[in-house]
């Protein structure tokens, strides 16, 4: 099984409670949680993923996505599929950094 872990820190964005461009983050992060939700069943071979949007404060992320897939090939295809670029599209945008992990978790 491979394990495949995401870290986002989101772009700065001032946030005074009235801005628009706050607000349209707000509204384009919960089209991408809604749009990784609908992958699982969708794409062969991809187990579970969960996107984490509620960092603790003690975090440096805002953002963790945490997937599971059968083997290599399902990431693969994975990254490639036209579902997951559409996600990825609206999100990049708003990302400043990015950090990723992908390992083979051991059979327990």
């Amino acid at each position: 099984m491979i394990r495949h872990v995401i870290l986002w820190k989101l772009r700065d964005i001032p946030d005074d409670g009235t801005s628009a461009e706050a607000d349209e983050v707000k509204r384009k992060l919960a089209l991408c949680e809604e749009g990784f939700s609908r992958l699982v069943g969708r794409i062969p071979g991809l187990l579970s993923l969960k996107l984490y949007t509620k960092p603790l404060l003690s975090s440096t992320c805002d953002l963790m996505l945490d997937a599971k897939f059968e083997d290599e090939a399902a990431l693969s295809a994975y990254k490639s599929n036209p579902e997951h670029q559409a996600i990825q599209s609206v999100l990049r945008p708003l990302v400043s950094e990015r950090v990723c992990m992908d390992c083979e978790e051991p059979n327990t």
